[in-house]
């Protein structure tokens, strides 16, 4: 699972004559590419006061159920504010293991995600994660992963093709 510490509060509209103090509240997020949307728990919505802006109809692995949807600012660990996210409201299956400050109350969508580069790299069996807004240039690892192939095969036509292009 991917996941992190994110901020949480009211949606706030910043003017140019005045920069309003804005009080995150942090939960614990899990990044999902499978979600459309991204989504909070009952329970965030309850801690910050939230008022439902609308209802919407939920589809998932069982079936479908209406829910509530609520508009909110989300403060990403890289310090960049996503204003004004619709997020809906989801049951998050909690984990027996973790302490109930630690369970997941925020799931991160491709709402989020399709704003920037979403990168996840596992060395030496540690996995990391890193996004950032806005999207700089598209990251493939299939060229490099292709290059390392041929260099490590015996195919020395295709090594010397690959070291041509380099030069």
């Amino acid at each position: 699972m991917l996941f992190n510490e994110v901020g949480v509060c009211l949606p706030i509209i910043p003017t140019e004559t005045q920069t309003p103090k804005v009080d995150f509240r942090k939960y614990v997020a899990i990044w999902d590419t499978g979600a459309t949307h991204s989504a909070i728990t009952k329970k965030v919505a309850d801690d910050l006061g939230l008022k439902a802006t609308g209802i919407v109809e939920v589809r998932y692995g069982d079936g479908k159920s209406s829910t509530n949807t609520y508009l909110v600012n989300i403060s990403l660990p890289n310090k960049v504010m996503v204003p004004h996210v619709r997020v809906t409201e989801v049951k998050l299956i909690p984990d027996d293991n973790i302490s109930d400050d630690k369970q997941l109350q925020l799931l991160i969508g491709m709402d989020i995600i399709g704003l920037g580069d979403f990168a996840v790299t596992n060395v030496n069996g540690k996995t990391v994660f890193s996004f950032r807004i806005p999207s700089v240039e598209e990251i493939d690892f299939i060229p490099s992963a292709q290059e390392n192939n041929v260099m490590d095969s015996g195919n020395r036509h295709a090594r010397r093709v690959i070291q041509a292009r380099k030069k």
